[in-house]
């Protein structure tokens, strides 16, 4: 029997954490909620062996490529197909093989006898708690096929949004690249073609020009170790990015800043208050939501604020007296929250809130995209002038000297 490590609350709100046997994630979760503890995460306990060469060369679908497998597969149910006979379509409608691939393995677990979400919690790199626990609650309740296309629709508005921010700075980072090449190219093809006419005249070049020749005759000399140099320095950003996405080193620095904070600020309320009216709307009570939205949080402090408002919801207390002793949110939005709980709409209200604050959060990211493209645009301009400058400088200190 595999074995799982877990994290979970107590009665008191501490965090704890050991290994589980179970056979599958699900059971595991089940098996910390019975013992009258707060789940928080569960994942196959790492073995030394690790993922097989074929498994690492194999692809996986994009999140993009699971959402639309979900919106297909939603419109399939509504349309009256049976889910296993929905799933054999999309398995030959789809031309991407890792994509059949895991559409294969979901409806050979349906054809064993379990349920759809069983059979996706076995796949958590593609299909996160969230995911699966909406599908399990949707399955109790026969609403599939209406938690599929919310899932889906709330997953095409983050992937729109992290489509127009990279969209917006791709095109300054691109004329970033060039221009760093092209400085790379005038340095160590252009400039030695003039070498030979700088014998015996170094001593009477503009120094602004002669740094452009001794940083060619330098590159030139050191070519080797400057590439070596710069792939070990791109392998270590790689590896600092990589650690830094998963202690969260970058998203406490991005919060730190004026605007980058707002945007954060802006994204945590959307998040919490959209994913909480898709799981309440679906039947997923209040502890168990909040358990699955700190998973999806991001910004720095988020999930310590949210484990503790979910020990006050499984002590007896509503969620917005919950919220209320924290910071998590503006004092409006605790008062929204609080009216829709005390309208049975709970839903409802974070569903306005979300909103609200998604229009919000689009006018801040306008405005850090304002910034931040115009930002980037001047410093490649001052690096191209500046290449322009240097090598006409050295051109026409050569061209002086010959005449």
């Amino acid at each position: 029997m595999p074995a799982f490590e877990y994290q979970a609350l107590d009665a008191a709100g501490k965090l704890l954490s050991g290994t589980m046997e179970a056979e599958s994630r699900a059971e595991v979760m089940a098996q910390l909620d019975r013992s009258g503890w707060t789940p928080i995460a569960a994942k196959p306990k790492a073995v030394s062996a690790g993922r097989s060469w074929r498994d690492l060369l194999t692809p996986e679908p994009r999140p993009d490529e699971i959402t639309a497998m979900t919106l297909d597969l939603a419109m399939l149910l509504k349309g009256g197909v049976a889910l296993n006979e929905a799933l054999a379509i999309l398995v030959q409608m789809e031309s991407k093989r890792w994509l059949v691939a895991v559409m294969r393995e979901l409806n050979v677990a349906l054809s064993h006898g379990k349920s759809l979400s069983q059979a996706l919690a076995a796949h958590p790199r593609l299909f996160p708690p969230i995911y699966v626990k909406m599908v399990e609650v949707a399955e109790t309740a026969g609403r599939l096929e209406e938690a599929l296309t919310a899932l889906a629709a709330e997953r095409q508005r983050g992937e729109r949004l992290k489509k127009r921010f990279v969209s917006a700075i791709s095109y300054p980072l691109f004329l970033v690249g060039a221009a760093i090449a092209v400085l790379f190219f005038v340095l160590i093809y252009l400039i030695p073609k003039f070498e030979v006419a700088l014998q015996g005249f170094r001593e009477r070049i503009d120094p602004s020009a002669l740094v452009v020749f001794n940083m060619s005759a330098f590159l030139n000399r050191n070519l080797d170790a400057v590439v070596i140099g710069m792939a070990a320095i791109l392998g270590g950003a790689m590896l600092v990015n990589r650690l830094g996405r998963e202690r969260g080193l970058w998203l406490r620095l991005v919060a730190a800043l004026p605007l980058s904070k707002t945007v954060l600020a802006h994204e945590l309320t959307v998040t919490f208050c959209r994913t909480l009216a898709i799981l309440v709307r679906n039947g997923v009570d209040i502890s168990t939501g909040l358990r699955l939205i700190r998973g999806v949080v991001r910004l720095p402090g988020a999930a310590a604020e949210i484990d503790r408002v979910t020990a006050d919801v499984r002590q007896g207390k509503r969620l917005s007296e919950a919220l209320t002793r924290g910071k998590l949110f503006p004092r409006h939005v605790v008062q929204m929250l609080r009216v829709g709980e005390e309208a049975g709409d709970l839903a409802d209200s974070a569903s306005r809130v979300a909103v609200f604050y998604e229009a919000k959060l689009d006018a801040a990211l306008g405005r850090v995209i304002a910034v931040v493209g115009p930002a980037v645009m001047v410093v490649v301009s001052v690096l191209i002038a500046w290449l322009i400058i240097s090598v006409m400088t050295a051109l026409m200190s050569i061209n002086d000297m010959l005449m």
